[in-house]
């Protein structure tokens, strides 16, 4: 799904997209092989940056992000463990929007849920834009 939503739209409080996510057995051994990271321990659970990765992937088909954004940091909370081909819900907002001096500074949040809507994992991506023309 993509909405072509422009960075300078978002508003605090706004949620801009919602969605299944699945990831198959298959998806997490590609994954494992382009990290390195042992297969060993991921044959029923999903890494829990893997979905951090297919997350921000998401958020970056939903948001025009402006030119000369950086990344500022990034949190990832895990409730209990996603399993393989289990199907969570993706929510995902904008958690945080602020402007100062014409450097702004956004957090986006995504909650995943399971069928049952509880809490999979909540993760939280950190931003700051400067004005263009301007290097921080």
């Amino acid at each position: 799904m993509k909405t072509d939503l422009e960075f300078s739209d978002l508003r605090k409080g706004d949620t801009f997209a919602e969605f299944p996510l699945s990831v198959n057995a298959d998806e997490v051994l590609a994954y494992l092989d382009a990290t390195g990271e042992s297969a060993a321990i991921w044959t029923q659970h999903i890494p829990p940056l893997f979905l951090d990765a297919l997350v921000v992937a998401e958020l970056l088909a939903q948001v025009k992000i402006p030119k000369g954004v950086m990344h500022t940091g990034q949190e990832h909370e895990a409730h209990r463990a996603a399993r393989i081909d289990e199907v969570l819900t993706v929510r995902m907002g904008v958690a945080a929007l602020s402007e100062k001096r014409g450097v702004t500074l956004a957090a986006f949040e995504a909650d995943l849920r399971d069928a049952a809507g509880e809490p999979v994992t909540t993760m939280r991506i950190s931003v700051m834009v400067a004005p263009d023309g301007v290097t921080v």
